[in-house]
């Protein structure tokens, strides 16, 4: 009976913490031992949080390849190169196949990804043909840096920074 009790106010701390936060499978698991480690709920708890995420997963309340995708999503939008989303990914403890499989379909369906993503940076940080002031040495190390910082390769940020005009970017953003 007492396991009884423990799995449902485990459980119950899932689901708060799901209407709450988005989250992977693992990141769920950790949450749950932290909240249950220094309690008397953490006898038998590894079970139980085990049980409760595999029911979670059938139930398909939480759905790691669905949390990638809207993750890539979001963080496409916001400007952040493949490289950056794969590493913010890891530390949100997506199993790396789910993160492959992602990263290759958001890359089939926008073949130029980067490209996009550090058009939109740009657009958002008003920098490249978007840039209000005249381009200085000083300006341009910002720029340089705010596209390497977001994971953007040399090529990439010289076809952003130097390359492109602003319509060009206009029109590959849609």
């Amino acid at each position: 009976m007492e396991n009884k009790t423990h799995y449902t106010e485990i459980e119950s701390k899932a689901l708060w913490y799901l209407q709450r936060y988005a989250s992977s499978s693992e990141n769920l698991r950790k949450y749950l031992k932290r909240k249950v480690q220094n309690s008397y709920l953490n006898t038998n708890s590894d079970n139980i949080i085990n049980s409760i995420i595999e029911s979670l997963e059938n139930q398909k309340i939480l759905d790691d390849k669905f949390f990638s995708e809207s993750k890539i999503r979001n963080y496409l939008n916001k400007g952040w190169s493949l490289r950056k989303i794969e590493f913010k990914l890891k530390e949100l403890d997506v199993k790396d196949n789910i993160i492959v499989d992602c990263l290759k379909e958001a890359q089939d369906l926008n073949k130029n990804f980067d490209l996009i993503a550090a058009s939109r940076l740009a657009k958002k940080k008003s920098i490249g043909p978007y840039r209000k002031k005249e381009l200085t040495d000083q300006i341009k190390n910002k720029e340089l840096g705010v596209l390497s910082r977001a994971g953007f390769s040399y090529n990439i940020i010289k076809k952003i920074l130097y390359e492109m005009s602003q319509e060009e970017l206009d029109s590959i953003n849609g």
